[in-house]
């Protein structure tokens, strides 16, 4: 495919890591979740969320990155550069919008991998184009990197309802071709289930059932009242109606679904999987039956490491503090690592973040479970 196997940024030498991040990885990590639970502030992230793009093929109802504007996205050579200022991290998850709608992602993947060197790099994709997947995983795994990639397929139920929802060009026979592309090359796949409706509640099962003989573990999550990072109304501002205290902002449409039953059944096939995959499930499905339910302090309850632990980047640089504040804290494709990182701007949005009472969404949630050793009360 045109643009999937381009040429390779230029790596040229990166400055010296800071002494943290000269660390062995496990000291880091233990390291990184004492100054977290201190409230202080490590050196360096060690989770980036990187949404290479904004445009998207899809036109979902609970989405509205298809209508925003694609802006300015940073090439290959930017990406080098903003990673090089990052350092070392643990996980790298590319998102968007639909990333392979990039066709040079492949060279934006191996500047991130030649920078920070992750163990994992996740890609989160609408499935729509299985021969850009397939490229790109074949020629990353012959450059020796396919043990660190991950995919999540999106899907917002059965033919029916997930391709009434996203439209024409993202359809479920296609994104189902393409989880079969990734099954036959041995890559780490599962699926992202997005309950929308009653109906798409429904799909469930059925969307189970037509995995399993692929070992495809479905994830499901409850469509929020509102997209916080993609609304336009919303885009650069707090959303913070969207962060309650107490319950969950459940999307309207699911007001009178059988919600709570749905959480306790995921929690049961929760227990069927391998511990790894287990512990995550456990801790997210945890902690959103307890807010379903309106319990006055609902467990798990993990000290938000946005701005900390996570780092979020925007197509053209820009940090955001987390997916519900939206507002930036400077660019790291024009500022040092340092400038925006230690800038009063960053400092004030952490005093936002450790009063915020706190989101369960699920990209941000697992990153603050794992980077204050949360998670780890979802081992029993």
């Amino acid at each position: 495919m045109t643009g999937i196997a381009g040429a390779v940024p230029s790596v040229l030498a990166p400055p010296a890591p800071p002494r943290t991040a000269r660390l062995p990885r496990g000291a880091r990590f233990g390291l990184t979740v004492l100054q977290n639970h201190a409230g202080s502030v490590p050196a360096r992230p060690s989770w980036c969320t990187f949404l290479v793009c904004y445009r998207c093929n899809a036109r979902c109802k609970m989405c509205d990155s298809w209508r925003v504007k694609p802006g300015r996205e940073l090439t290959p050579a930017q990406v080098d550069e903003v990673f090089a200022k990052v350092g070392r991290l643990d996980v790298v998850r590319i998102t968007g919008g639909e990333p392979f709608l990039r066709e040079d992602l492949l060279d934006v993947v191996r500047a991130v991998i030649a920078r920070s060197d992750p163990f994992v790099l996740h890609v989160t994709t609408n499935g729509s184009f299985p021969d850009r997947v397939a490229a790109f995983v074949d020629a990353l795994q012959r450059e020796g990197h396919g043990e660190r990639l991950a995919f999540m397929v999106s899907l917002d139920g059965m033919p029916e309802e997930h391709d009434q929802n996203r439209g024409d060009d993202v359809t479920f026979d296609t994104a189902v071709e393409t989880i079969r592309r990734l099954v036959g090359r041995g890559v780490r796949v599962a699926v992202n289930h997005t309950v929308i409706s009653p109906r798409s509640l429904e799909d469930n099962t059925a969307i189970r059932d037509t995995l399993r003989p692929l070992g495809v573990d479905v994830h499901s999550v409850l469509a929020y009242s509102d997209s916080a990072m993609y609304s336009i109304k919303l885009r650069g501002t707090r959303a913070e109606h969207l962060i309650v205290p107490r319950g969950y902002p459940l999307h309207p449409s699911l007001a009178e679904a059988d919600v709570i039953g749905f959480v306790e059944r995921e929690l049961a096939e929760a227990e069927k999987l391998r511990w790894r995959e287990r512990v995550g499930k456990r801790y997210y499905l945890r902690g959103l039956l307890a807010r379903l339910r309106g319990e006055e302090r609902p467990s798990p309850h993990p000290k938000c490491v946005a701005l900390r632990s996570h780092l979020r980047l925007l197509p053209d640089g820009r940090v955001p503090v987390c997916q519900f504040n939206t507002e930036t804290v400077g660019n790291l494709a024009t500022d040092a690592f340092d400038e925006v990182w230690g800038s009063p701007a960053a400092e004030k949005a952490r005093a936002w973040v450790d009063a915020c009472p706190g989101c369960w969404a699920e990209c941000e949630v697992i990153p603050s479970g794992i980077y204050t050793g949360d998670i780890a009360r979802a081992l029993v």
